[in-house]
């Protein structure tokens, strides 16, 4: 099977807090903006918005990341000053369009959820029937034939960090400058095709051997993203092992899925995923109580606790926080034609 063969093959639209149709104010401290992108990630897009009408990017503000290699439609907030509602992008690949307004800037996580539409393709006869026989009680012999399966249950699964947050190399750079590697954190980022290599090389040629200082010359929420992938990537690992001893225990089948840095784990009935931890850390300088898993881990790692501190680069020290171990999917519809499946939910 092909997941993401096109950026139209992965679609997500935030839903945001408050009520349909009156998500946004008419007049407030803050001006928002729906954004619509497509094979752009957030973080460049913030740059472009930037560069383009001399605004700050630390001013502007979102309530998540969104994949680069996909169409997405989201919201950013930016300060209401004079003329901000006027800013208007509609590319290509790109539109912004002012929508309304609200009385606190948009911050990580003030979401009701999202919507995603996602199209996986070339599937073999196995994996189609797999699909069927799963979410039907009818058994389909015919793999040309179109099945639409509307699933108004909630699903459990695991709420691993996917792809987009291990791309051009984040967590290799991430886990050298929490080892406080910065020459190998600097190599990586060049190495990564990194749209920042560029800076990098500049710097280093007038700044020889000053790799903090090369690094300092990047976006702080772009550093902050490899710090955040490490954090995931321990996240995810912690799970799988979670999901694996409770399958072995139990008896419970399961697949391996087989990702750019790791393996995801999921069972095969979701009802299975019940009476397994709800919550794990994304593990920083303060967390208390790690699991024992993210302190194997961790060891594994050669990290402590207190390499989450960056004394180098402050910016980048960062603290604990938790995660949900499962996530919902609610409204799960399953189309089925040809050798293509579309996912809604």
């Amino acid at each position: 099977m092909i997941i993401k063969q096109s950026p139209e093959d992965f679609f997500v639209e935030e839903i945001p807090n408050g009520e349909p149709g009156k998500e946004w104010n008419d007049s407030g401290a803050f001006a928002v903006f729906k954004l619509t992108k497509t094979n752009l990630n957030t973080e460049q897009t913030i740059e472009i918005i930037s560069k383009r009408f001399h605004i700050p990017s630390n001013t502007i503000k979102y309530s998540g990341t969104k994949d680069k290699h996909a169409h997405t439609i989201q919201y950013i907030s930016i300060p209401n000053h004079h003329g901000i509602n006027q800013i208007r992008l509609d590319e290509d690949n790109l539109k912004l369009e002012h929508v309304g307004y609200n009385d606190e800037p948009l911050s990580l996580g003030t979401l009701k959820g999202n919507r995603f539409i996602i199209t996986v393709r070339e599937l073999t006869h196995d994996e189609l029937n797999t699909i069927k026989h799963k979410h039907t009680s009818k058994k389909y012999e015919n793999k040309d034939e179109q099945v639409k399966i509307d699933s108004k249950q909630i699903t459990l699964m695991p709420n691993y960090f996917d792809e987009q947050r291990f791309s051009s190399n984040n967590y290799n750079i991430g886990l050298s400058i929490l080892k406080k590697d910065y020459k190998s954190a600097v190599n990586y980022m060049c190495k990564s095709s990194n749209i920042y290599s560029d800076t990098i090389t500049i710097y280093l040629a007038a700044h020889p051997n000053d790799y903090v200082g090369a690094l300092q010359h990047i976006p702080k929420k772009t550093l902050l993203m490899f710090i955040h992938a490490v954090q995931s990537f321990i996240f995810n690992e912690a799970l799988s092992k979670l999901l694996i001893e409770n399958a072995l225990k139990k008896g419970i089948k399961f697949y391996l899925v087989p990702y750019s840095i790791g393996r995801f784990v999921f069972y095969e009935n979701y009802s299975d995923y019940k009476n397994i931890t709800e919550s794990l850390e994304l593990v920083g300088f303060d967390t208390h109580n790690v699991h024992h898993e993210i302190k194997h881990l961790m060891t594994e790692l050669g990290l402590t606790q207190r390499d989450f501190i960056v004394r180098a680069i402050p910016e980048l020290s960062v603290d604990g926080t938790t995660r949900d171990c499962f996530v919902n999917m609610n409204n799960l519809e399953i189309e089925i034609m040809d050798n293509r499946v579309i996912l809604e939910f």
